[in-house]
């Protein structure tokens, strides 16, 4: 009889538990099909976009919601919470409703109130002027879609997914990423639609000098500002008044602006005697001050309210929204402008032609952007991936637009010291006289080894080329090579490369190739960081490489920054390291 009752119970256990196992894995698989409608509706989404079709975007937004509400009831429940701490998994379970509560919080709170905004961008921008009460319009669907975002980010930030097992754990971390990259973007189009109103003329008129940064001739700042024009705004109308080139402006016979005794140490007088040096620090304000000052030499009647910058890497994302503009025949696309404007001019023009096609170019893109734009959308996001990229960079003069952009990317900035964030910045300048920088790449990685004493051990690594032959470079034209005007041989070119510790930090051992290396300035500091110079030569297609240890300051134990000049080659040249304090 015993015996039979333990087998009764043996039974109805083992049913029981076949019941919770096929409980749980029906649970799951229901939880994995809603993610995998909530990705196929974000996909969907970004087609709609694209296609600016705004009943496509609306189902697909619907659907997004739905699946991600779904996805958020099922892992919200007393069962999941039981698998939150069974062992091996409870890691995974809690990860998976971290993702689903955040998604349906972003699926609501925030790609709801941004697509709303959507419609409204097609009038925003006609005929050379800004709507201002339509940007108006969107700064409270934009700052509460910002919000949401960012609360999101900050809730996946916090879960450690090195646990996860399979698959959960790619998934989870680019989720995170992906997350991370849109919050950054909306509180950039937060920034941008409080203060373009100000900036565009709505509380009297502005003028600003924009910049061309020619990344062919690299500065810190981006490039050697070759061309240039004056942007009147007012009442949101906007009009190029007048262009030049950076000849227009005299080498002044002392710094235009009082340099202090690090500023002449580190990057010498002429940062503050030729208009085409103020970039030689990857500061964008205090190079926009020196600009300023210029000119205010040149042009002492028109009193500018900023200054800005673009590069041709930037002007081509904008392409992607206004579509090919032609200048003297020719059709300049987002995939050749930077081949037109940053090698072919130098192959083939004189340089009084040079600076006319540059001149055509920026004026038939500034049109294009002013009047027939053929997609508002990508118009603005090809705006916030320069500069998100460091390629379109603002300086204001206005202390409520100052406020208004602080800690915003747009700015340029170089950082002091934030007493969290170790800041790793390496600045590029051309030493040889040339457009070689068509032809430079390189790449930088930091990485924080160990975390002692409240202070960052971190390592980095630098690597430069040309992606161009010797022999073929002789055989540039002198326009390309600068002739060996400054001792450097034709199709070689020297670049300076100087590397800026975190604030309160100092910098290590220095090799290149593998020999250590003595740097320039040794013991200066630019904001309180450490400010060492390393020049090296390039001729082949062959690497160098810059390998040095630095400490960050005190109390530098969250997830580092790394901030490098863009090239010619799209894309950040920079980004985050991540701490290892807590590991």
């Amino acid at each position: 009889m015993a015996v039979r009752r333990r087998s009764v119970i043996i039974s109805a256990v083992s049913a029981a538990i076949v019941a919770v196992v096929g409980y749980t894995v029906w649970l799951t698989y229901q939880v994995q099909q809603d993610l995998g409608d909530a990705e196929a509706a974000v996909s969907d989404l970004r087609q709609a976009l694209n296609g600016d079709d705004a009943a496509a975007r609306d189902r697909a937004i619907a659907d997004l919601q739905d699946a991600a509400r779904s996805a958020e009831n099922r892992t919200d429940g007393a069962w999941w919470s039981v698998m939150t701490h069974v062992p091996l998994v409870g890691d995974d379970a809690d990860g998976v409703r971290v993702l689903s509560r955040t998604l349906s919080s972003v699926a609501t709170d925030a790609v709801a109130p941004i697509a709303s905004t959507v419609d409204a961008l097609d009038g925003v921008y006609q005929g050379g002027r800004i709507d201002l009460a339509a940007v108006e319009s969107m700064q409270e669907p934009v700052g509460r879609a910002s919000e949401a975002l960012t609360a999101a980010a900050t809730e996946v930030q916090a879960v450690d997914s090195s646990g996860f097992v399979g698959v959960l754990d790619r998934r989870f971390d680019d989720y995170a990423d992906q997350l991370e990259r849109a919050a950054v973007s909306l509180r950039s189009a937060d920034t941008a639609v409080r203060v373009l109103p100000r900036m565009v003329g709505a509380d009297g008129p502005r003028d600003y000098l924009l910049l061309f940064q020619n990344n062919a001739e690299v500065r810190a700042t981006g490039g050697m500002p070759g061309a240039w024009a004056l942007i009147h705004a007012e009442d949101g109308r906007i009009d190029m008044a007048r262009q030049g080139v950076a000849g227009d402006f005299p080498t002044a016979d002392t710094p235009v602006v009082p340099l202090t005794p690090e500023e002449v140490e580190v990057y010498g007088k002429e940062i503050g005697v030729f208009f085409q040096n103020p970039g030689f620090a990857p500061d964008f304000p205090r190079a926009a001050q020196m600009w300023d000052a210029h000119w205010d030499r040149r042009f002492p009647n028109v009193d500018l309210d900023g200054v800005l910058a673009l590069d041709p890497v930037g002007m081509s994302y904008l392409l992607e929204g206004t579509g090919p503009v032609t200048v003297d025949g020719r059709s300049l696309t987002s995939e050749n402008l930077v081949e037109e404007l940053l090698s072919r001019p130098y192959l083939e023009l004189e340089p009084e032609e040079q600076d006319v096609f540059f001149g055509g170019a920026a004026r038939a893109i500034f049109d294009a952007a002013s009047t027939d734009v053929r997609s508002p959308v990508s118009l603005v996001d090809g705006f916030e991936r320069a500069a998100r990229e460091g390629r379109f960079l603002v300086a204001s003069f206005d202390e409520e637009d100052q406020a208004l952009l602080a800690d915003s990317r747009v700015l340029g900035e170089l950082a002091g010291d934030d007493q969290r964030t170790p800041h790793v910045d390496v600045g590029l300048n051309d030493a040889t006289g040339s457009k070689m920088s068509y032809y430079l790449r390189y790449r930088v990685t930091v990485e924080s080894m160990s975390c002692e004493n409240d202070r960052q051990q971190l390592a980095a690594q630098m690597t430069l080329n040309q992606v161009i032959t010797a022999a073929d470079a002789a055989e540039l034209p002198v326009s390309v090579t600068g002739g060996g005007v400054r001792g450097v041989d034709a199709g070689s070119q020297v670049v300076s490369i100087r590397i800026y510790s975190p604030a309160g930090g100092a910098i290590g051992d220095i090799t290149l190739n593998g020999r250590k290396v003595e740097p320039f300035e040794q013991n200066v500091r630019v904001k309180d960081r450490q400010v060492v110079t390393v020049v090296t030569e390039l001729s082949t297609l062959d690497d160098a490489v810059i390998n040095w240890t630095m400490e960050s300051g005190p109390g530098q134990v969250g997830d580092g920054e790394l901030g490098v000049t863009p090239s010619v080659v799209s894309g950040i040249a920079g980004g985050v390291f991540r701490s290892s304090c807590s590991s």
